[in-house]
């Protein structure tokens, strides 16, 4: 097959070298330069002239009339992806890396026919065209469409456009979005967000029946993939959402039931999996865990509401068990959720109970139930409750805050002794030391960025601070540089406040 073909390549070549001779025979060129052409340049020149012909084949459309040719893409565009966009009349034609038409400084639209919103502004669009016939403008074919640099402008009107069109059937032809922003506004024309997306890809799968998405970027500068589907043989939505950098996935299957949603949600998180059954209806969104739902190896289980208008969460959590200085105080992926600004947003409503019922590698906690409150751009953590055989510790009032990029927690507490004897024992106070005790109130200001500790404003009841100075002198030293890092440099530092300085 091989030496057929390449009979039949020499045959052709040998005659274009043939007539080529003949003409510089007949024109009389001295020494008959070209008669005796060896084998690889007769097929270097075959080779060039081809190249020659296919380049100009590709340059026709660069003949075309722009305006005819504005009026056939947009039609073309509008029609194929079910989109209305405007195109401009600066219309250029390239070949390479692919034939296709660049049109700068597009504009989309919603659909509606009365009166469309502006839905994106796209700086570069390219439209890729098919090779077959490129004599008969009117026969084009485009292949691929791809919006380059492309700010979406998103607002309650343009969301349900949105939702709307991914329930639609896509095209199967590719239609890619490259370098794109998306400003989520509110009714007021204001920015609230910004995500920034590399790439969104939507194809229309004629053989699964399913619509298909596919996206890269960035939410609050931490990297994600989605991918997700829309299949309409079994009226299943699947969503994957991949956070590699924080080491997590989100994936969603979504069936549509008369009005509502319902929704099954899997979360896997380094050893973490949680699964959740979401029922979305039209004025709020119930969820509840469902199966064996675990945070490394500890069993969990909650409830929840949403209320839409205005937005609000109820959270119930209850957790078997939880080692509060290795999964929260050295917890980094907690600490960078905190130190997120948008998190402090004014709109943010929530009320979140946790329950943990085992506190384990804790020598004073057995159990605790925290309070975690979104409101007004803020959040607290108040009436927050630790409980353990000789003691308890009630948090009445605590709010974490960002701070010039430094996380701060500042709370004010009351330590309730239950057992004196039992307290002093515990902290290895001598019997002389041991004066009657019921309550001790302090503020705490926890810088969770340099790991600094600040406490003040100590209290006794019954009885009094003797040598008020002195003691905070030496409270002072923890803000200056003293630390309480483990178990034994905590128990030293409650001895030498109850030893140097409570009179009793």
């Amino acid at each position: 097959m091989k030496n057929t073909t390449f009979r039949k390549v020499a045959k052709i070549n040998n005659f274009f070298v043939y007539h080529f001779n003949k003409i510089n025979e007949y024109i009389k060129i001295t020494n008959h330069k070209f008669k005796n052409i060896s084998s690889f340049n007769r097929y270097l020149i075959f080779l060039i002239t081809l190249l020659f012909l296919y380049l100009f084949f590709l340059s026709i459309p660069s003949l075309y009339d722009k305006g005819a040719l504005q009026s056939k893409i947009n039609t073309m565009i509008n029609e194929e992806y079910n989109i209305n966009l405007s195109l401009s009349s600066k219309i250029d034609y390239k070949i390479l890396p692919k034939p296709h038409f660049t049109i700068e400084n597009t504009k989309l639209y919603t659909n509606d026919s009365s009166s469309p919103n502006e839905l994106a502004q796209i700086k570069k669009l390219k439209v890729f065209i098919n090779q077959a016939n490129f004599f008969k403008k009117n026969s084009i074919e485009l292949t691929k469409i791809s919006l380059v640099d492309v700010n979406f402008l998103i607002n309650n009107e343009n969301l349900k456009y949105l939702k709307n069109y991914l329930q639609k059937k896509f095209s199967t032809k590719n239609f890619n979005i490259i370098n794109s922003k998306f400003f989520y506004m509110d009714d007021e024309g204001n920015v609230i967000s910004i995500f920034p997306v590399s790439k969104l890809t939507f194809n229309y799968n004629k053989k699964n029946l399913e619509n298909i998405l596919t996206s890269k970027g960035s939410i609050y500068n931490i990297p994600f993939n989605i991918s997700w589907k829309n299949d309409f043989k079994n009226k299943l939505n699947k969503t994957i959402l991949k956070l590699n950098k924080l080491n997590l996935r989100v994936e969603n299957f979504t069936y549509k039931e008369k009005s509502n949603l319902s929704i099954k949600n899997f979360i896997f998180f380094r050893s973490s999996e949680i699964e959740t059954e979401i029922e979305i209806e039209e004025d709020s969104i119930k969820l509840k865990s469902i199966g064996d739902s675990k945070i490394k190896n500890n069993k969990l289980n909650y409830t929840g509401e949403i209320s839409k208008n205005p937005f609000h969460l109820n959270m119930n959590l209850n957790l078997d068990k939880l080692n509060f200085k290795k999964n929260i105080f050295d917890n980094n992926f907690l600490q960078n959720l905190f130190e997120l600004k948008y998190l402090y947003n004014e709109n943010l409503s929530s009320n979140i109970n946790f329950k943990v019922k085992n506190i384990i590698k804790n020598k004073l906690f057995d159990s605790s139930r925290i309070f975690i409150n979104f409101s007004n751009g803020g959040i607290n953590f108040n009436n927050t409750i630790f409980n353990g055989k000789i003691e308890n510790l009630n948090l009445i009032y605590g709010n974490i805050e960002n701070i010039k990029d430094d996380l701060i927690f500042n709370g004010s507490f009351v330590f309730n002794v239950v057992s004196k004897d039992e307290f002093y024992r515990f902290f290895q106070v001598g019997k002389k030391s041991r004066k009657k005790i019921e309550f001790i109130y302090f503020n705490l200001k926890f810088n969770l960025t340099k790991n600094k500790i600040k406490i003040s404003n100590l209290l006794f009841e019954p009885g009094k601070i003797i040598l008020e100075n002195e003691l905070s002198d030496f409270l002072e030293q923890y803000d200056q540089g003293s630390k309480i890092d483990n178990w034994i440099d905590f128990k030293n530092f409650v001895r030498k406040v109850f030893v140097n300085y409570y009179e009793g």
